[in-house]
């Protein structure tokens, strides 16, 4: 799907490589409410891995919140060395006893492997609160870990070269469905670099006669303008999405409302509700949008 960008956008980054037309990705699929187990000794890629598995999935998206972890490691956004990249990653912070306080994390896969991404918040033994983008390979959880998930059927996020940001992003692919029972009507989504998070979800809903959904997912803004008038504008942030819906707006159509917490490269952390239609993308974003449970289709 091809949009023109918004105009008015209050910010915008220049990204190394030539900007593809397509501004967002979506594919259709199915969601599956599921209880996860995920086992201690191992790292958390291959704890969340091997227990979409045992549901009999490939992956989907997860929230994790106050989990005790053995090991968490975690990088925050930084400036790019040098022209090959807009932005880049801090060094890497170790909590060795912390515990996630608010996460998301989509898994999906790379290289033909299970591979996730996960953005949250966290404090440290001690209480230190920090967020930023959880290193999924070193970290590990402290004990077998209930956690509560959306399963997907049809499409799954694989990571692939992105000319235009020059970094492995996911994008959204379809798969064959395999699950009888239908489970919850979903959008698997992902959003380009200076495109209106908020327009460009409505768009996708309109695509595919979506007209009421959750939305979950993590991803990069360009600085935020949030309805309690705070405006900031570091480029280059970590975003969880902590509450967000699609519902019909009163003048017709699909309206999106987004409420974030975000870690920019200053290391501040905000939050709050972000103002339609003034708020691009910085880098990506991964969403996951699930129809509403008795919305019409």
């Amino acid at each position: 799907m091809t949009i023109t960008p918004p105009e008015g956008l209050p910010r915008s980054i220049v990204h190394p490589g030539p900007a593809t037309p397509e501004r967002f990705r979506v594919v259709g699929c199915h969601a599956h409410p599921v209880r996860l187990n995920a086992r201690p000794g191992v790292c958390v890629n291959e704890a969340i891995a091997e227990a979409f598995v045992e549901q009999g999935f490939d992956g989907g998206y997860v929230r994790l919140k106050n989990v005790p972890m053995k090991r968490l490691h975690y990088v925050m956004p930084a400036a790019a060395p040098d022209d090959a990249h807009a932005a880049w990653y801090s060094e890497t912070f170790s909590m060795p006893g912390g515990t996630i306080i608010d996460a998301g994390l989509h898994m999906g896969r790379r290289d033909g492997q299970p591979f996730l991404h996960c953005h949250g918040s966290w404090k440290s033994a001690e209480g230190v609160l920090s967020m930023g983008h959880l290193l999924p390979l070193e970290s590990e959880f402290a004990g077998e870990t209930p956690l509560e998930a959306l399963a997907l059927d049809g499409a799954i996020l694989d990571v692939q070269k992105d000319e235009e940001t020059n970094f492995p992003l996911f994008t959204p692919i379809a798969q064959p469905r395999n699950r009888k029972d239908a489970g919850l009507r979903a959008l698997l989504c992902t959003v380009r670099p200076n495109t209106d998070i908020c327009t460009a979800l409505e768009a996708a809903c309109r695509q595919f006669g979506l007209r009421e959904a959750e939305v979950n997912g993590i991803g990069s803004l360009i600085g935020a303008d949030y309805e309690d008038g705070t405006s900031l504008t570091a480029y280059a942030s970590e975003i969880l999405i902590r509450n967000g819906r699609i519902h019909p707006s009163a003048t017709g159509g699909e309206r999106a409302m987004l409420d974030i917490a975000m870690v920019d490269l200053t290391t501040r952390i905000s939050g709050g509700r972000l103002v339609r239609g003034k708020n691009p993308v910085c880098v990506t974003f991964e969403l996951l949008l699930t129809e509403r449970q008795g919305a019409a289709a």
